[in-house]
C-alpha cells in the first residue's frame, strides 16, 4: 500500500509513527509549500520523493491513498484536486470550516468516484468502542455523556493556527473530537446550548456546551485550552446508576484510551479511584502508541475498505454531522441563545 503525504508538519510526524505500525504500507512522497520543512521531514523519515506543490505530487499514480495533514482551510481545495486526479482520500479532522465545504467535498468525490475518509480517531479509543457496544446493548441505558478536555497547548507544540480565527480555533480544533464523539454516543442531537469566554486567545479558548436530544439522553461538552496540565476525562451515566469512565490522565494525557472503567453508586471520590485504576492498568500494559491507538485502528480499517471496495471507516457524511454541529456551537456562543440542529 502506497501512501502519499501533504503537509509536513506536526500531525503528519504523528501519522508517521502510526504507519510505521501497520503492516505492508509504506510512505513514498511527501509534499509541503515549505520546500525545506519538507525535506527535513522527508530525511527524518526515509522518504524518496519530496514536492513543494501538492499539484506535481498529485500527478502519481501509483498512489493507494493520499493523506492530508494540512490547516483545516486547505482541506476543501486539496480534497477536490485529488479526486480530479483520482486519489482516495485520508483527510485529518475537522473535515471543514463549513458545511457548504463538506457538500462540495462530497460532490468531488462521488463524481470522480474516489473514497473519502475523516479522520475522526477518538471513535476508534478502544474504550469508545467498547462503551458503543454496551450502550447498543442496552447494558447501559443512557442518561448522560460528558467530555472533558483540559489541555495545555504549551505541552504539545501545537500550531499557531489553531488559534486563529480564520481557522475556526480551538471550537474546530478540539471541539470536533468531542462533537463527533457525541454524535456517535448519543445519535440525534436536537439543539444546543453554549458558553465561552476568550481569556488567553483570540479565540474562544474556555467553553462548554450542553447537547439535547429527541428523547432523554443529553451530552456535556467541557473543553478548556487554561490548564496546566492536560486531561481527557470522558464518562457514561446510566439509568440504573452505573457509570463509566475514560480517563486520560495528566501531565500530558497520553495514556487511558484502551480502557473503560465502571462504578457503580455515587461518586465516592470516583475521579480519583478511577485515576488509580488507570494508573495501574497503564503499569501493565503499555502501548508504544498511546494516544494514537485511534489513529492505528481508524487506518488499518481505511485500508481493509481500500482492499475490500467497501465504505470508508468515517464517511464524508458523518464528518459534515461533526462540522454541522460545530456551526451550532458557535452560534450559540456568539449569539447567547439556545440553537436548533437542522
Amino acid at each position: 500500500m502506497k501512501i502519499g503525504l501533504i503537509g509536513c508538519g506536526r500531525i503528519a510526524s504523528d501519522h508517521m509513527m502510526v504507519y510505521r505500525h501497520v503492516k505492508n504500507v509504506n510512505v513514498v512522497a511527501v509534499s509541503d509549500i515549505a520546500i525545506e520543512k519538507a525535506k527535513l521531514f522527508a530525511t527524518r523519515f526515509g522518504v524518496d520523493k519530496v514536492y513543494s506543490s501538492h499539484l506535481d505530487f498529485l500527478d502519481a499514480k501509483d498512489l493507494d491513498f493520499i493523506d492530508v495533514c494540512t490547516p483545516t482551510s486547505t482541506h476543501a481545495s486539496l480534497v477536490s484536486d485529488a479526486a480530479k486526479s483520482g486519489h482516495n482520500i485520508l483527510l485529518e479532522k475537522p473535515m471543514a470550516l463549513s458545511t457548504d465545504e463538506c457538500d462540495q467535498m462530497i460532490h468531488d468525490v462521488k463524481k470522480h468516484g474516489v473514497s473519502l475518509c475523516i479522520c475522526h480517531n477518538q471513535i476508534f479509543f478502544p474504550a469508545i468502542q467498547q462503551a458503543k457496544k454496551l450502550i447498543d446493548s442496552g447494558y447501559y441505558d443512557l442518561v448522560s455523556f460528558r467530555t472533558s478536555v483540559k489541555e495545555n497547548p504549551l505541552l504539545h507544540s501545537v500550531p499557531a493556527w489553531n488559534t486563529s480565527e480564520e481557522e475556526k480555533g480551538i471550537v474546530w480544533e478540539v471541539g470536533c473530537h468531542t462533537a463527533y464523539l457525541h454524535l456517535h454516543l448519543l445519535g440525534d442531537i436536537t439543539d444546543v446550548y453554549a458558553i465561552g469566554n476568550k481569556v488567553r486567545y483570540p479565540v474562544y479558548d474556555e467553553f462548554s456546551v450542553l447537547l439535547k436530544t429527541s428523547d432523554r439522553a443529553y451530552g456535556i461538552i467541557e473543553v478548556s485550552w487554561l490548564a496546566k496540565e492536560t486531561e481527557k476525562i470522558y464518562e457514561i451515566d446510566s439509568s440504573d446508576g452505573k457509570r463509566a469512565f475514560m480517563i486520560a490522565p495528566p501531565p500530558y494525557a497520553a495514556g487511558g484510551y484502551e480502557l473503560l472503567s465502571e462504578k457503580s453508586g455515587v461518586a465516592e471520590s470516583s475521579l480519583t479511584s478511577q485515576l488509580k485504576k488507570t494508573l495501574r492498568y497503564l503499569i501493565r500494559r503499555k502501548t508504544p502508541l498511546g494516544y494514537y491507538i485511534g489513529h492505528f485502528y481508524l487506518i488499518s480499517s481505511y485500508i481493509e475498505s481500500l482492499v475490500n471496495d467497501s465504505p470508508p471507516p468515517v464517511q464524508p457524511e458523518d464528518g459534515k454531522k461533526a462540522i454541522k454541529l460545530l456551526e451550532c456551537i458557535e452560534e450559540s456562543l456568539n449569539m447567547h441563545r439556545v440553537v436548533e440542529v437542522k
